[in-house]
């Protein structure tokens, strides 16, 4: 007797054909693979090797904490670390673009916390508004660059003979608009210059028109009348180079 049945069950070889056209068709519209681990591991390895050697010029050490992403991203092969903008600031939070995949690769960006200790300058004493600093008055101290205020006085010879602009407390960090540089020529002061050229060198009094401090370029007026620009050299004392 004929099996009444055999149209049910489909073909073994028909079946088995339509589920490979499923797998592909699964498998063309599947997303990109993911980065494992391992990948994300290495990213953060790259970005963190090239802030500390973008940074070490800034400092005595520098520190770096990469942000791990939240979402699983595509996979990123080679990952090339770069800054995304000229002249980005490298310290505090900053932002590093990943090349992946080589050129015409995507490219993702990650966030990193850098820390980068220096040396700066503070007070070892109070001093008086007005009152020239000697090196006395001031003492090094390490901290780190972002929690320092941008006009931080980072070398003591770069204070030394400047004038407080304010009154300064002892323990407090120096910043260089507290300070302004002496004034070694003061207007209506009969001044000394020098005239130099090829061969020739005169010196001759005049009335200084301006202040000025050392490098700075005065007024002066000579004894016919005539106006004419010099630099500071010294305390009353002026150059003009012909």
């Amino acid at each position: 007797m004929r099996n009444q049945n055999h149209n049910v069950y489909p073909d073994h070889g028909a079946h088995f054909m339509k589920l490979l056209a499923i797998a592909a068709l699964i498998w063309l519209g599947a997303p990109p693979a993911l980065a494992d681990s391992s990948e994300e591991a290495l990213i953060e390895q790259r970005v963190r090797d090239f802030l500390i050697e973008q940074a070490r010029p800034l400092g005595d050490s520098v520190s770096v904490s990469v942000q791990r992403a939240q979402a699983r991203l595509p996979a990123c092969e080679n990952p090339q670390p770069f800054l995304p903008r000229n002249n980005q600031r490298l310290y505090g939070r900053v932002a590093v673009g990943v090349d992946c995949n080589g050129e015409g690769g995507r490219t993702r960006y990650v966030q990193a916390d850098v820390s980068v200790t220096i040396e700066h300058v503070v007070l070892a004493r109070d001093v008086p508004r007005g009152a020239t600093l000697t090196s006395q008055d001031l003492m090094l101290e390490k901290g780190f660059l972002e929690k320092l205020p941008r006009q931080a006085v980072k070398r003591i010879e770069g204070a030394v003979g400047l004038v407080a602009t304010r009154a300064l407390r002892a323990g407090t960090t120096l910043q260089s608009y507290q300070l302004r540089r002496e004034n070694l020529v003061k207007r209506g002061q009969t001044v000394s210059v020098i005239a130099r050229g090829e061969g020739f060198q005169v010196r001759r009094e005049a009335q200084a028109m301006d202040n000025g401090a050392m490098g700075e370029q005065v007024r002066l007026r000579i004894a016919n009348g005539e106006l004419l620009q010099a630099r500071v050299i010294g305390p009353k004392r002026l150059s003009v180079e012909f």
